[in-house]
């Protein structure tokens, strides 16, 4: 099962690079930085909810611990990802890493994993 749950946070983060790609190239110019997060925190809050609203009958956890160690796993993935891309890709500052998860800044990339811990569990439930 955490090897399911590892392909879907990996299907779920290359859709997140996507939905970032584009908020940078295109929302952001059109709509300005803090109303491309926001649209784009939608956007990819609607993509990780099809993506394992699809695949979590395929991971197939059997209750609510193991619902939430599948989250625990997505959430893994995509701190790394974001992590890598903040720090290797992008050469950002620690503080401007961590400052990406803070929403009293104005982020919402930590709420958005919050979410994503708790959707696995959210799902199972409402099945």
């Amino acid at each position: 099962m955490i090897i399911r749950a590892l392909i879907v946070g990996l299907l779920i983060a290359a859709g997140e690079v996507v939905n970032g790609n584009f908020r940078v190239r295109y929302l952001q110019r059109k709509l300005g930085r803090k109303r491309g997060k926001q649209l784009s925190f939608l956007t990819g809050v609607m993509l990780f909810s099809i993506i394992g609203w699809l695949c979590l009958p395929w991971v197939d956890p059997e209750n609510l611990s193991q619902c939430f160690h599948v989250g625990l796993v997505w959430v893994v993935v995509m701190t790394s990802l974001d992590v890598y891309f903040g720090r290797y890709v992008f050469h950002y500052s620690w503080k401007r890493i961590v400052d990406d998860f803070n929403p009293l800044r104005g982020n919402l990339l930590g709420i958005g994993l919050l979410l994503l811990l708790w959707f696995p569990t959210i799902v199972f439930l409402l099945k």
